[in-house]
């Protein structure tokens, strides 16, 4: 093998995962297989009854599905339930998680502010404040 067509080879690989990781990731697939199974019921309904629009109106009524629209039905369905049991499980470890990260210490004592500012006469401000030091030369 050509040493320059391996990395091409890889880009190139690595490009096609990651499509088809993003077409079923986004539920593409589902409608890749019900327009087959679409475009097979309209050609299989137009043979047997003879019609065109015979065959289209049997296919798009929801009275005649084939074995794959019930498959992709079932799948959806499946798919729908998976989900839904995923979120309920992420709510049970998120509340989990909450309840975890509760302290369950006692509240820490309120303390209450003391007023210092009244002396016994009820006057405020008993205290006068400190008289500035002499200045040099008054003392």
């Amino acid at each position: 093998m050509d040493e320059d067509r391996f990395p091409h080879m890889l880009r190139r690989t690595a490009r096609t995962l990651l499509i088809a990781a993003l077409v079923l990731s986004i539920g593409l697939h589902w409608v890749v297989l019900q327009s087959a199974a679409w475009a097979g019921m309209i050609v299989a309904y137009s043979i047997q009854e003879g019609s065109l629009l015979t065959g289209m109106s049997q296919t798009f009524d929801n009275e005649h599905p084939c074995p794959l629209c019930r498959a992709i039905k079932d799948g959806k369905q499946s798919e729908k339930k998976d989900t839904k049991q995923a979120d309920q499980k992420k709510k049970i470890d998120f509340t989990l998680l909450a309840a975890s990260s509760i302290r369950l210490s006692p509240p820490a004592p309120r303390l209450t502010r003391v007023r210092n500012d009244v002396d016994e006469s009820g006057s405020q401000f008993s205290h006068r404040p400190p008289s500035p030091p002499p200045r040099r030369g008054e003392a």
